[in-house]
């Protein structure tokens, strides 16, 4: 005897359907581009933006301040081309010391 399985009712196979329309529906909102998993992603992303912003909101401030200084002050000035263009006065000696190639 050959078991023949029952055809499904008018209400078990709106059911099936509706639960196969769902999953179908769940699957696209978490795995799609513009699904969870993406919203997740850009929220990390957002969160190293914030981080990276107020390093560079801080790094303009202190440059601001540098500048304000290079208006006003002429001892920011020389400091500045001493430090950063390596120049010197008229008459001034440089001594450069140079480490031994041995040494750690």
């Amino acid at each position: 005897m050959r078991y023949t399985p029952k055809p499904l009712n008018k209400i078990q196979t709106t059911l099936a359907l509706s639960l196969l329309l769902f999953a179908t529906m769940i699957g696209v909102a978490v795995f799609s581009d513009d699904g969870v998993m993406t919203v997740f992603s850009f929220k990390g992303d957002l969160e190293k933006l914030k981080e990276n912003n107020e390093s560079l909101v801080e790094d303009n401030l202190t440059l601001r301040r540098e500048i304000g200084a290079l208006k006003s002050d002429p001892l920011a000035v020389e400091r500045v081309a001493r430090e950063k263009l390596n120049l010197v006065r008229p008459g001034e000696t440089v001594y450069q010391i140079v480490p031994h190639p041995n040494t750690p």
